[in-house]
């Protein structure tokens, strides 16, 4: 059974399967996005990194910003709305409006509302209706995030930029494909165990897997997937072996190594634009059969 929980005091919502936490949608003001955190097994074990969240011990403290599950981008009309900025300043915000509308039922979870992106001086950017939809299959997890963006303001760019991602996962150290991790893509390009080139890196695909061991040894996956009805599709992908795991299809000088391509992407003042993705949550090494039923079935609504 799937059960969510609206938080309104905490600022986040829970959701539970058979009795057990699966994840966090944390929307409160205290930080400048709303993210998913923590996000965990059957088991309690931890899928994504704690860091800035919580101190966890062999944890990579780096980039401050990469907050678990998440949706951000470096170049929103010329402004930073990726990284948190130098003690904290000269960066935009996505702050959502309200409380989100929650419920479960037929075995999903719902979550829907709103987020407002801001430039660091409050400039209104761009609105989000954005929804997430959360099932389970065995120890299976399959959330699907479905966003319009709604140019209310005027003409939305996104800019050309590797630092950002639509939709946007730091997995935990110990998955990291250059030590013991793994990456691989629809196109048959894998990253595995630190060996040979990050060929997985800048590439178009449909979709990308990056899995590898979690702390108590048991090998974990996430599978993200880039709707084909997406206005990129497929979209370039910034994955790293350090454990950044995100669907940017806008940096193309960097991913080309082309400072003459420009990525860039904008949205008609008054025009809206829809983004679909799904994340599936496995056990293994890799994407098994299921998962990849599951990768047609979202592509073929």
């Amino acid at each position: 059974m799937i059960d969510v929980q609206l938080k309104a005091d905490e600022g986040k919502v829970a959701v539970h399967v058979d009795g057990g936490l699966f994840v966090e949608y944390v929307y409160g003001h205290y930080i400048c996005r709303p993210c998913f955190y923590p996000v965990l097994t059957p088991s309690g074990q931890a899928l994504t990194r704690a860091y800035p969240f919580a101190d966890v011990e062999g944890e990579n403290q780096d980039h401050y910003h990469h907050r678990s599950i998440y949706t951000a981008h470096g170049l929103v009309n010329g402004h930073n709305l990726w990284d948190e900025g130098v003690g904290g300043l000269g960066h935009g915000s996505m702050l959502q409006r309200g409380e989100p509308q929650v419920s479960a039922a037929g075995g999903e979870a719902a979550i829907d509302g709103v987020v407002d992106w801001f430039g660091p001086g409050g400039q209104r950017l761009l609105e989000e209706e954005r929804s997430f939809r959360i099932a389970a299959e065995g120890p299976m997890r399959v959330l699907d995030q479905r966003s319009v963006l709604r140019a209310r303001h005027g003409d939305v760019t996104f800019g050309d930029t590797k630092e950002g991602g639509l939709f946007s996962i730091r997995v935990p150290t110990s998955m990291d494909a250059k030590d013991k991790g793994r990456i691989q893509n629809s196109e048959g390009d894998v990253f595995d165990s630190g060996q040979g080139e990050e060929t997985t890196w800048g590439k178009r695909a449909a979709w990308v897997d990056y899995s590898g061991p979690l702390a108590d040894g048991t090998q974990w996956g996430h599978t993200v997937i880039d709707h084909r009805s997406n206005p990129w599709h497929p979209t370039h992908w910034h994955v790293r072996g350090y454990g950044l795991f995100t669907a940017n299809p806008f940096g193309l000088h960097d991913f080309l190594k082309d400072e003459s391509a420009d990525g860039s992407w904008t949205i008609r003042g008054g025009s809206e634009a829809v983004m679909r993705f799904r994340l599936i949550v496995h056990p293994g090494r890799g994407p098994d059969g299921r998962v990849m039923e599951l990768i047609d079935e979202f592509q073929a609504d």
